[in-house]
């Protein structure tokens, strides 16, 4: 289901609402953040939104997004989860959302997964990426990325990763497992010079030199001050090119399919 220009207006309000109770809670921990990817983008670009992008994503750094998800849930008013495959166990993936759970945001891909569906933002952890032993870590995060995504989209994915994970699930036949695998390969590298968001969609675009984001900046989103990387040009340009042309008209579109939206009913009521 495509969202109408109502429904995406009023998806933008409650993931506003959203970013704006979870900076609220970093600044109450101490802790620091930076806008990531099209969220990035529409702040320097736009100021907000990209007018015809449907999510929010920011990261942090591992040790700031383990005390988020260990203390954040009760700096939170009723109703805003943080969700995590440890909180909640139907959630297959390495990296955490705040959700509102008295909405409903299912995406397609999803939809047969018994977790939270709340609306949502993004919140992804940033490690260190290996100086040595690239090929291997690459190839290990490849081969559990492979299984855990079995758990969904298998339906509407290319027939080669279809293949692919015919030979990884007897490999890593347990999901669950695959998913601490993972982030344990993530946690195993403490220093480095470079900085990877590894669940992002960007892949190897994202691996970027650590001082790059360093303290961060104050940029403006949706009227809200908001920090990004220190050096978001440099950032944007890797990821994007020339960040501040506008795609051709027939990709300014919505990348979620939705099947099911409602911003005012919870998800565990809709049919």
């Amino acid at each position: 289901m495509e969202l109408s220009a109502k429904q995406l207006q009023e998806l933008k309000i409650v993931e506003t609402d959203l970013l704006r109770q979870f900076i609220r809670v970093c600044e109450q921990l101490n802790v620091n953040y930076y806008l990531l990817g099209g969220t990035l983008l529409g702040a320097v670009r736009h100021q907000g939104f990209i007018p015809w992008d449907d999510d929010i994503d920011v990261g942090m750094l591992r040790e700031d997004y383990e005390k988020l998800m260990r203390e954040g849930q009760a700096l939170l008013p009723e109703g805003l989860f943080l969700q995590t495959h440890v909180t909640d166990p139907g959630y297959p993936h390495n990296f955490g959302k705040l959700r509102n759970s008295n909405t409903t945001f299912v995406e397609y891909s999803m939809k047969d997964c018994p977790m939270n569906h709340g609306i949502y933002i993004d919140i992804f952890p940033l490690d260190y990426y290996p100086e040595e032993n690239t090929r291997w870590f690459w190839f290990k995060n490849m081969l559990l990325r492979l299984r855990i995504t079995y758990a969904f989209s298998s339906d509407i994915l290319r027939p080669v990763t279809r293949l692919l994970r015919v030979f990884t699930l007897p490999l890593l036949p347990s999901l669950r497992g695959a998913i601490a695998k993972r982030e344990k390969l993530f946690r195993s590298v403490k220093t480095g010079s470079r900085i990877a968001n590894h669940c992002g969609a960007w892949g190897a675009k994202e691996i970027v030199p650590a001082h790059w984001y360093g303290e961060g900046t104050d940029v403006t989103f949706e009227g809200l001050t908001v920090r990004a990387p220190k050096e978001y040009a440099a950032w944007l340009t890797q990821v994007y090119g020339d960040y501040m042309q506008l795609p051709p008209e027939e990709k300014r579109i919505p990348h979620h399919f939705v099947a099911a939206f409602d911003p005012e009913k919870p998800y565990h009521q809709h049919d």
